[in-house]
């Protein structure tokens, strides 16, 4: 199946040779060897299931391997962010050197709320004002990775589903056209399952769970547009040198 065709959501065209590896452990072997690149990604799943985790690190490992990346915070300025990261993740001990050598650029709410705020023009018009800047950002440092935390945010400032989802296909098609390869977190249900139908605009959907009653963190890769990925569900812990996923139980 190598080196097939296929069309992501954006419009355009990629082989499925062409893998974008997301360095978490257990990740690229259920997608078959990486994400399809170019492909836009939504991480779902409640508060405290590691969403943003998962995208920085995804981002961090990219610079890792000199491939520059930037994470886009809607929630945290850049220095409660980093010290988050850096309690959590303690065995990421180079991240301030990957920063000074522009591999790794956060870009944290001081960047970003004089475009979400309420009181603005209009949600379209804040909208078109935080992807210009992500444009230009993404030019400057020459990023191939993008992770955004989280459009839920922007959707707490849009009223109307219709003008939200248009935004969205907006924010997809521009990234996509830019060639940079996203995770963007999204708040969803505690279960494994808990998506919304929205989230099937993007080229992949993961969510990230628990098990009810157990404790168990769970994640399933419910959809990724080009890649022969795996079907089941598996286990992933937080560990201090990123996150470890197991192989997953396949579905009968």
């Amino acid at each position: 199946m190598f080196g097939a065709v296929v069309t992501t959501s954006t419009g355009k065209l990629a082989t499925m040779s062409n893998r974008v590896k997301t360095g978490i452990a257990g990740i690229d072997t259920m997608l078959d060897g990486g994400i399809p690149q170019g492909n836009q990604v939504v991480i779902a799943g409640a508060p405290g299931t590691g969403k943003t985790l998962f995208a920085f690190e995804y981002i961090y490992k990219g610079a890792k391997l000199g491939e520059p990346g930037i994470f886009f915070s809607f929630n945290q300025d850049t220095e409660s962010f980093l010290r988050t990261v850096k309690d959590t993740l303690t065995g990421f001990t180079d991240i301030d050197l990957l920063i000074e050598d522009k591999k790794l650029v956060i870009l944290g709410y001081e960047e970003t709320k004089t475009f979400i705020q309420k009181g603005s023009e209009s949600t379209n018009y804040a909208f078109t004002g935080m992807i210009s800047q992500l444009q230009s950002r993404i030019e400057d440092c020459q990023a191939t990775r993008m992770a955004i935390d989280s459009l839920s945010y922007i959707k707490m400032y849009t009223k109307d589903p219709f003008e939200y989802r248009n935004l969205l296909t907006s924010l997809l098609i521009i990234l996509g056209r830019q060639h940079v390869t996203s995770l963007i977190t999204a708040e969803a249900g505690q279960e494994a399952d808990g998506i919304h139908q929205e989230f099937f605009i993007y080229d992949g959907v993961i969510s990230m769970g628990s098990v009810h009653g157990s404790g168990n963190r769970v994640l399933s890769i419910r959809k990724m547009r080009g890649a022969n990925h795996a079907h089941g569900i598996a286990q992933y812990r937080i560990t201090p040198n990123g996150i470890n996923v197991t192989t997953p139980q396949t579905q009968q």
